[in-house]
Order: C-alpha cells, then sequence, then structure tokens
C-alpha cells in the first residue's frame, strides 16, 4: 500500500512540475508584452525577455523552480550519483571551452536554481537521452511546389522499448506542444520560438527572420573503432546558435562548416555532444541539409542534384549518412539500419511522385505515411509515420510542418495519421 501511495504521488508531482510551464493560464513574461499578442489556438505563449544568456538562465530558474528540481530528482534515480557528477565534470569543462554564451546560460540557471553546474549539464544529457527518438525530414521548395512555396516537414519518433520510454512519448512529447516559448536575448541577433525546456532541451523550431529548422539524427555504428570523433561546440547548442545568428539557409550552412563540431563515441548516457543531421529552410526559398560530424560535413542544397541523384528543389533525410561515407562518419550504412533506409526511400519517393505539385496538403499526408516500410498496406516501423512492430518499437509522437515565408507552423499532437494539424502564426509574434 505504502509503495502505491509513493508511486502515486511521484506520478502527481511529475505531472505537476512538467505540465506548469505548459498549461498555466495566464501570459508568462519578464516585460510588457501587451504589444505581443502571441495567443494560440491551445493557449497562450511563454515569453521570456533576457538581457543576455546568463539572464536567461537565471530567469528560468527562477521561474520554473519545480520543472527543474523535480527533474533533477528523477535523474538522481537513473544513474549512480558518482556517475552523474563525474561526466557533468567532463561535459562541462568542453562546455566553458567551446560554448561559453551556453555555459553562461547554464551558470545563470545554477544560480537561478541553487543547483550546481555540473549537474545541469548532466540532466541535459538525462532529458536528451529519455526524450529524443529518430526522427524523418522533407523539406521542398520553388518547381517542386505547386505555388512557389517552401515546406519543411519533420517526424518524431520516440522509443516505446520500456514503460519509462512509453509514459516520455506518451506525456511528455505531447505536453511540449501545447505551448510554444518565445526567446529574446538582447546580445543575440535573433528571436526564436521552440518547443522543449529552456535551457536543457530547446528544439528550436522557427527564427524571426524566417529560418526554419528540423533534425533526424544520425544513428551510430556499434563497432566504435569506424565513428569519427573529437571536441567542439554540442551540436544541440549550434542549432540553437543557427536560429539566434542565422538569417538564410546559407548563412546556416557557413556557420556548420566554421565551427568546430563535437562527436563523441564513448559515454553512458547519450550526452549534449553527439552529431546529428540537420535540415534547415528558409523564407527566401533556401533549403540545406547538412551532415556532420567532427571531422566530416557536406551541404546540400536546392539545387545539389549532382549530389542527390533526385531533383532540383527536393531533400530528405532519415537517420544514416546518406551523402557522407559512413566508413570515415562512423553512420550506421542502410544495411545496419534498414527502418532508416525504407524511411529515407519512401520520402524521396513522395517527392518524386508529386513533384511541381506539392503543397501544404501534401505535406501532411507525407507526414501521415504508411505506403513504404515492410508492410506497403499497413502501418509499421519503417514507415515514415512510425509505429511499434517486431522490427522496432518507435513511435511517431507529433509531427510540425514549417511554411517559412507565410512564417507560420502546423503540428500535431500525436501521430500525425490519427490527428489534425494545428496551425500557428508568428507574423505579428516577431514584429
Amino acid at each position: 500500500m505504502k509503495i502505491k501511495i509513493i508511486s502515486l504521488i511521484t506520478v502527481f508531482l511529475f505531472l505537476f512540475s512538467v505540465c506548469f510551464p505548459f498549461i498555466q493560464s495566464e501570459k508568462t513574461s519578464f516585460e510588457d508584452t501587451t504589444s505581443l499578442s502571441g495567443i494560440g489556438p491551445l493557449g497562450n505563449i511563454n515569453y521570456i525577455y533576457a538581457s543576455d544568456p546568463y539572464d536567461y538562465g537565471f530567469k528560468v530558474g527562477k521561474m520554473y523552480r519545480p520543472l527543474f528540481t523535480f527533474l533533477n530528482l528523477l535523474s538522481f534515480f537513473s544513474t549512480k550519483n558518482k556517475t552523474i557528477e563525474k561526466e557533468g565534470e567532463n561535459q562541462l569543462f568542453n562546455l566553458k571551452e567551446s560554448s561559453p554564451i551556453f555555459y553562461e546560460e547554464f551558470k545563470g540557471l545554477s544560480d537561478g536554481l541553487d543547483i550546481k553546474i555540473e549537474r545541469l549539464t548532466k540532466l541535459a544529457s538525462f532529458i536528451s537521452s529519455n526524450f529524443c527518438g529518430e526522427c524523418t525530414a522533407t523539406t521542398c521548395t520553388g518547381k517542386a511546389t505547386k505555388n512557389n512555396e517552401t515546406f519543411l516537414t519533420f517526424n518524431i519518433d520516440p522509443s516505446l522499448d520500456s514503460i519509462k520510454n512509453l509514459f516520455t512519448a506518451f506525456l511528455f512529447h505531447r505536453i511540449i506542444t501545447y505551448k510554444f516559448w518565445v526567446v529574446r536575448i538582447a546580445t543575440m541577433k535573433y528571436s526564436y520560438t521552440f518547443w522543449g525546456i529552456p535551457v536543457l532541451y530547446e528544439l528550436p523550431i522557427l527564427n524571426e527572420k524566417g529560418l526554419g529548422w528540423g533534425s533526424p539524427g544520425t544513428i551510430f555504428t556499434e563497432n566504435k573503432s569506424r565513428i569519427d570523433e573529437g571536441p567542439g561546440i554540442p551540436t544541440t547548442m549550434l542549432e540553437r546558435l543557427t536560429m539566434m545568428t542565422c538569417k538564410n539557409v546559407s548563412e546556416a550552412a557557413d556557420l556548420w562548416k566554421n565551427m568546430q563540431r563535437a562527436n563523441q563515441k564513448d559515454y553512458s548516457w547519450r550526452n549534449i555532444y553527439d552529431a546529428s543531421t540537420e535540415v534547415f529552410c528558409d523564407k527566401e526559398g533556401g533549403i540545406v541539409v547538412i551532415e556532420q560530424t567532427h571531422s566530416y560535413i557536406i551541404s546540400v542544397f536546392r539545387n545539389s542534384t549532382d549530389i542527390t541523384g533526385g531533383s532540383e528543389d527536393i531533400l530528405w533525410h532519415a537517420n544514416h549518412h546518406i551523402w557522407l561515407d559512413p566508413n570515415l562518419t562512423g553512420s550506421v550504412t542502410p544495411e545496419e539500419c534498414m527502418q532508416s533506409f525504407y524511411r529515407n526511400e519512401r520520402s524521396h519517393e513522395l517527392l518524386e511522385e508529386n513533384y511541381g505539385n506539392i503543397t501544404l496538403e501534401t505535406c501532411k499526408e507525407i507526414c501521415r505515411d504508411h505506403g513504404g516500410g515492410t508492410n506497403k498496406n499497413g502501418k509499421d516501423s519503417s514507415d515514415i509515420c512510425r509505429h511499434p512492430d517486431k522490427n522496432a518499437t518507435k513511435l511517431t509522437a507529433y509531427a510540425w510542418i514549417i511554411t517559412p515565408k507565410e512564417m507560420t507552423v502546423y503540428w500535431t499532437h500525436r501521430s500525425p495519421c490519427k490527428s489534425r494539424f494545428v496551425k500557428k502564426d508568428f507574423t505579428d509574434i516577431f514584429k
């Protein structure tokens, strides 16, 4: 009986602490926001205004202490404390050396929460390890579309291989899509909107210049000797830096090429230093896919048909390197991850089939697609819209579509095949 009571209390505390920032009815602001309506169909936007990165972290810590305190306590039950502290120290050193802007954020968050900064860097890894997943992205523009539009689709697929992951897939991933965060940091060029947990786990969707983002991630081989490794700025933070400083895909590609990018092969938890594949679109009609690790990088644009082997103005990606050599980067090969291979091929197929006539409705159907995979007539784990089967336990928890020329995001709160897309226009919010 005591165990049941404790379990119920724990669940209640989790629900309260995690849900509170996303479902509160009053607008959260640190300055007057009367000129910014920003009211979404499912609740208000959380606005955070800060003078600098330290101030951003500090204000977040003060405002959302229950959320961070509970996540910190939860992480203690997931691994030994000594492991957390040791890896936290290592990550803190790397963060301070490669990413002083984000180190200041963590320092401000630490002071706002009265939690050691080493704990917070490790907490970021804990959250990533529990809430991330394998994803699929497409982007198209220009001649590929019916009305010279630009689209980016992104499906997020967490794992359901445990009760813990089932809980996070159905609860956390769906809770965070009920409210956007809009961040303005005075020392950075551009404000941006995201879903997630401020500082620790941000999914930056769109910035004020119309640069949109998605990241299908990269699965690495179990043969660690093949994985390209090296220090640098963490991928998750470079994604945010892109949204803070770049106005189009050309600037994004230059930033990633000129930064020292981190990738690490040995860790007990997934940490904030692993490489990924990035997809960006902009309101100028630009699109790019960036495959990268520490030593290798390639930027594939709308006219890179000699690289893609596909038509102009379409790009696609799942979770293995298709334009960099996996034997050099350490990415899985298609044979090592057939689910990624099937989704990648199906994404390309759908873009080609609808070439010249792609609309918003087409993009919605791509997100919902069950026509590929291992079962052409049913749902499976190798579809773009993924469902668990004997081959994998992945599920598409939600999806989004960015139309950067309209400064608009469309998104679902659960599997796209089972829900409608909700619209949010950021035109006035970013004025």
